[in-house]
């Protein structure tokens, strides 16, 4: 029977292989939104100037992650390159921002 929105390319993935990948995706963005989040604390960076920090670190990571570590991203995730770049900025902006607020609060208390 033919699929009428094209093959269904779901079948050729191994299913642990691709929950790996995502928890190893998931650590390495949690662990660099924290990095980036102190970094952006401890430099003092509030309101747009913190969020426009983390956009230029996010689209630092993603550039690095399709570039170093997934040379066709198709092979290791479902969705490919939305995988990598856009699910997941949402949880990593809740964790820099839980950094940032630590070590901001921790540095600049008494300026």
């Amino acid at each position: 029977m033919n699929n009428p929105q094209g093959p269904d390319n779901t079948h050729q993935y191994v299913q642990s292989h691709l929950m790996h990948n995502t928890k190893q995706l998931q650590y390495i963005r949690s662990c660099f939104a924290a990095i980036a989040g102190a970094a952006a604390g401890i430099l003092g960076l509030t309101n747009w100037s913190g969020f426009l920090f983390y956009a230029l670190s996010w689209s630092v990571l993603c550039i690095l992650l399709l570039l170093i570590k997934t040379s066709s991203p198709s092979q290791h995730f479902v969705s490919g390159w939305r995988d990598i770049v856009i699910n997941g900025a949402m949880n990593g902006l809740l964790s820099y921002t839980l950094f940032h607020t630590l070590l901001y609060g921790l540095v600049h208390l008494y300026q």
